[in-house]
């Protein structure tokens, strides 16, 4: 879970990159990481190849706090289960990348109903973890893409916010990366300077 130290002013979160197989998770880190400018990424950070791809990041300061985000992306195999576990018993936030493809549609929700599944072994509500979907491969033909409405309400059973991205190009990836540091911050992060105990 969120880690605040008052005394030092910091806040680390633990955000999870989640969703099916080939919907472009590790390629969503991958355009976090190109995009985020060098000073934002943490030195000596490994590289995203393996089982665990992981990204730190150092966000800078956000209402007088300093706040660092680690991002991993969250294996889908089932031999990889317990990984999955215990990522999501810390994660503090879930990025959750969905194939656009009208085709992929079910594999989606499987792989919604899995990360349900896992999710219920944490304690609390599920609609305390802040989430956001994305919807990768709008670099495809128009005509194999749903439009995000559709997506919508095929997927976004508890409408949290949802966006569009043409991963290659880096197009939505930082935006949703931003939504959902706003959410985790409202929901993890320290009281707004003045309400503090």
């Amino acid at each position: 879970m969120a880690r605040l130290d008052p005394a030092r002013r910091e806040l680390v979160a633990t955000l999870l990159v989640a969703g099916p197989a080939r919907a472009g998770k590790r390629s969503v880190l991958e355009a976090v990481g190109r995009r985020v400018p060098a000073a934002r990424r943490v030195a000596g950070a490994p590289g995203t190849p393996g089982l665990l791809a992981w990204l730190p990041l150092d966000v800078g300061t956000i209402g007088g706090w300093h706040v660092r985000l680690q991002l991993y992306v969250l294996p889908d195999a089932a031999s990889h289960d317990v990984t999955r576990r215990l990522l999501l018993a810390d994660a503090d936030g879930l990025l959750v990348v969905l194939d656009a493809q009208a085709a992929r549609v079910d594999d989606n929700l499987a792989a919604l109903r899995r990360l349900q599944e896992h999710l219920l072994d944490r304690a609390g509500d599920l609609r305390d973890v802040p989430t956001v979907l994305l919807y990768t491969k709008q670099d495809l033909p128009e005509e194999l893409v749903l439009p995000v409405t559709a997506l919508d309400d095929a997927l976004n059973f508890r409408g949290v916010p949802s966006l569009a991205a043409d991963v290659p190009r880096g197009t939505g990836v930082l935006e949703a990366l931003h939504a959902l540091v706003t959410l985790v911050l409202r929901r993890h992060g320290p009281p707004p300077r003045g309400e503090e105990g």
